[in-house]
């Protein structure tokens, strides 16, 4: 099967023919149809998190896809080929043929192509559990997501909405129309202002997607005994407990039955996806440029890309 692979930390992408997977009894064999990109990958790829992520070289990136199953293993009874799925996995996407177990993968939402369903089950998910398992949102509260425009921030000011709260969420302000349109409340342009000056009301939860100086300042806008969750950098014990708060570095624990309601709510229109560009599978390692070109948008001197929507990949 062809595949994208790396084999140094820091080497370059290759694409090139490998073994396609074998499964276990207790495995599904998937046909890949479409990948996503995501920050990680570059991380993992670089090697400047490989205590955290080690890899095994060499080593084929991808998180999430959409694809049909093309065989099921003996203890296998609640798919069957043709079925089409979407999920997460450790890694291994950027491929033809991916062997996942039941657990990872949901059906695809009907109304969505490939493309848009690959760039869905780490962001919303991570979305997801967030702002509700981590961060206690409930209807009426307040929720200030940093990075709001993001693949993440995008789903947690959809699903925040959706739940009742209000939804601060800071952005660049050529982004503010687009969160507008998908629930924001209020926008605040972090270009312009520091977004502890502009808020007057504290806020009930705080979701950073940025971390450095904005989650330390975070804790100035936070309630007393609100829930500040970061998806970027460990959480302060000391501020925590200095302002009286709850603190949490999450990692995402992927399922089948949270993919599963989240592919309701996208298959209700209630949530929405946003792909902003497909690269062909062979083309990975200018994808990848892309999506660092992106995580420089707003930087002195930096080109100017767009600021939000996934960056998939078409494999088949």
């Amino acid at each position: 099967m062809k595949a994208v692979r790396l084999s140094e930390y820091g080497g370059p992408l290759v694409f090139d023919d490998v073994p396609p997977p074998t499964i276990a009894r207790d495995e599904i064999l998937v046909r890949i149809k479409s990948t996503a990109v995501n920050h990680l990958d570059l991380v993992e790829a670089s090697g400047t998190a490989r205590q955290m992520f080690p890899l095994n070289l060499p080593w084929i990136p991808g998180h999430e896809f959409s694809g049909v199953v093309e065989q099921i293993g003996s203890d296998i009874a609640a798919w069957t080929p043709g079925d089409a799925v979407f999920g997460n996995c450790g890694g291994g996407a950027y491929a033809e043929y991916l062997a996942v177990k039941p657990a990872a993968i949901a059906r695809k939402p009907s109304n969505l192509s490939f493309e848009e369903a690959a760039s869905v089950p780490v962001a919303s998910q991570t979305a997801w559990q967030g702002i509700f398992t981590h961060g206690h949102l409930e209807k009426g509260q307040t929720i200030l997501i940093h990075g709001g425009a993001g693949a993440v921030g995008a789903y947690a000011v959809q699903l925040a909405s959706h739940a009742g709260a209000t939804v601060i969420a800071t952005a660049s302000g050529d982004d503010e129309a687009y969160l507008d349109s998908i629930g924001a409340s209020r926008v605040i342009d972090y270009r312009e202002a520091p977004f502890e000056k502009v808020l007057r009301e504290k806020v009930d939860v705080v979701f950073d997607l940025v971390g450095g100086d904005t989650q330390k300042r975070s804790f100035l806008v936070l309630k007393e005994d609100g829930h500040l969750v970061a998806a970027t950098q460990p959480v302060s014990e000391e501020e925590t407990a200095r302002y009286r708060v709850s603190g949490a570095m999450m990692r995402l624990a992927p399922s089948a039955e949270g993919l599963s309601r989240i592919a309701r709510l996208l298959e209700e229109g209630t949530i929405r996806t946003d792909v902003a560009t497909v690269y062909a599978l062979q083309n990975a390692a200018q994808a990848w440029k892309d999506i660092a070109g992106n995580l420089s948008h707003g930087r002195p001197g930096a080109a100017r890309h767009r600021s939000h929507g996934k960056i998939v990949l078409r494999v088949a």
